[in-house]
């Protein structure tokens, strides 16, 4: 399924001499994977139905951090990332389309979890009252912003990590980072694992399976799928200017 050029990819493919294609790119993203989050999020928010228990003693040990949440939020650069560096060249470019349609399918199935496997994320209520009620700075972020749009539900395995995860390892498969810019890539994405729990957001259950995760979709569904994207079918479906 993802190994196969999609068609929707056409009107990108059609833009790519221009800025058009990043755009592009970056709207197929909010539609294919950040609206059907949040619409199943809400789902399973509204029938508050939790069918299992992840908790560890590590999950109370590690405190909330309040400042953490804009490492939180840095999840929102590694998207964009891939989208523009993508975009060097033909080959470069059905490679980031095949790399996207194997994030797509995983993000799907993820989803498919959600569904199937609500767990209520109700570590929470670690977090001081005076932030979960929406008082001072960092409450405003918590409890009237991410609170109320982001129910404490999608757990397992974290989106944030597994989607992170194979966008850090599509920029070293591309030699975008080496020496020193990719060990602050891999530093600044061990913050990022580090503040889905120091946000309350996620248990270390759903940290750890999004890391496994994240490591079996590149290296079974990615690498598979940008390979195949040399291929005669990828380079019919889009062909070369003239």
């Amino acid at each position: 399924m993802f190994m196969r050029p999609w068609k929707f990819w056409l009107p990108h493919w059609r833009e790519k001499e221009n800025r058009r294609l990043f755009w592009y790119t970056i709207l197929t993203l909010i539609l294919a994977m950040a609206l059907p989050y949040s619409v199943i999020n809400h789902i399973m928010g509204y029938f508050d139905r939790s069918v299992m228990d992840p908790i560890m003693p590590i999950d109370s040990m590690v405190p909330f951090i309040g400042w953490s949440f804009v490492i939180y939020l840095s999840l929102y650069l590694y998207y964009p990332a891939a989208a523009w560096f993508g975009r060097d060249n033909d080959a470069r470019i059905r490679e980031m389309f095949a790399f996207y349609q194997a994030l797509f399918v995983m993000t799907w199935v993820v989803n498919l979890i959600f569904i199937l496997f609500p767990t209520e994320v109700y570590i929470r209520d670690q977090i001081p009252a005076d932030v979960r009620a929406g008082e001072g700075f960092w409450g405003f972020w918590f409890g009237d912003v991410m609170h109320k749009t982001d129910h404490p539900y999608n757990a397992w395995p974290s989106l944030h990590v597994v989607q992170s995860l194979m966008i850090v390892m599509l920029l070293r498969y591309w030699k975008i980072v080496s020496g020193w810019k990719e060990v602050l890539l891999w530093i600044a994405w061990i913050a990022l694992c580090i503040s889905v729990m120091t946000t309350k957001q996620h248990f270390f259950f759903d940290l750890v399976t999004g890391i496994i995760t994240g490591i079996a979709c590149w290296y079974w569904m990615c690498i598979p799928a940008m390979e195949a994207s040399s291929n005669e079918e990828w380079v019919e479906s889009f062909p070369a200017s003239d």
